[in-house]
């Protein structure tokens, strides 16, 4: 009888670390943007490059970016809709195992089981338990490779638009702004977010 019930135990603690993972996933999501601002502001002057060795330094807001980039929106949806099919597979799994045991300890208060029986029940369980458990780390783990192919697939899009981008408008640098980050002060004048998401979303549309 303990055994069952450490095994009940053992069911839902494999439901609440998936959740766990679900929960505090460290991809990019739509929770952790910033709202954009509202706020009018002057844009850099952007022209060809010039050659000059001192060149300008321009910023483009990440948070904005992961907001209104739409090859990246498309990416989240197609990631979020399969770790909610994932979730979705474990609790059902889940409550089918809960319910085997909900019946098996009934029948054993019942005394319509020997002591085979009920051995039997434990065994079974406790395998199903274990399969559960190793289904629920394969799905984790294919949905943490997920998150970062969509992560590295960002990364290089964004990347490789900028290498022509910045030459061709005169930019030296340009820096990744967010609210919180490293960057402590940014001027307005000097924000590209605009025109960088303009040529992205032109670039990749329908990506």
């Amino acid at each position: 009888m303990k055994n069952i019930q450490n095994i009940l135990i053992a069911v839902l603690a494999l439901a609440v670390a998936f959740l766990y993972y679900r929960q505090f996933s460290s991809g990019p999501s739509e929770q952790a943007i910033s709202p954009t601002s509202t706020k009018t502001k002057s844009t850099v002057l952007l022209q060809p490059d010039t050659g000059s060795g001192s060149g300008k330094v321009a910023f483009v807001n990440t948070d904005s970016l992961l907001e209104k980039f739409e090859s990246f929106k498309k990416m989240r949806s197609g990631f979020e809709k399969k770790s909610s099919m994932a979730e979705n597979d474990i609790s059902g799994r889940m409550r089918m195992l809960e319910a085997e045991y909900m019946e098996v300890q009934k029948k054993i208060q019942s005394g319509v089981m020997t002591e085979t029986l009920i051995k039997d029940a434990e065994q079974s369980l406790m395998r199903k338990q274990q399969e559960l458990a190793m289904l629920r780390d394969q799905k984790t783990s294919q949905l943490m490779e997920e998150e970062k192919d969509m992560t590295r697939r960002l990364n290089d899009q964004i990347f490789d638009f900028m290498q022509e981008f910045a030459p061709q408008h005169g930019l030296k640098y340009v820096l990744g702004y967010t609210r919180g980050g490293g960057i402590l002060y940014a001027a307005d004048s000097l924000d590209i977010t605009d025109a960088v998401l303009e040529g992205l979303n032109t670039r990749y549309k329908g990506k």
